[in-house]
């Protein structure tokens, strides 16, 4: 009788919404923008 082997699948799971370094960066840009924006003005800048 055959046997077929099973594939494991790899244990760790691609998240697709798992941030990188890069996003993280990015934010972190804009959020500098914004604060500085705050700083100079007094106000937040809202965006609608």
């Amino acid at each position: 009788m055959a046997t077929t082997k099973k594939v494991d699948k790899p244990n760790k799971k691609a998240v697709p919404h798992e941030l990188t370094f890069l996003d993280v960066r990015q934010a972190a840009r804009d959020g500098q923008k914004v604060f500085d924006t705050f700083v100079i003005t007094g106000k937040l800048p809202v965006t609608k």
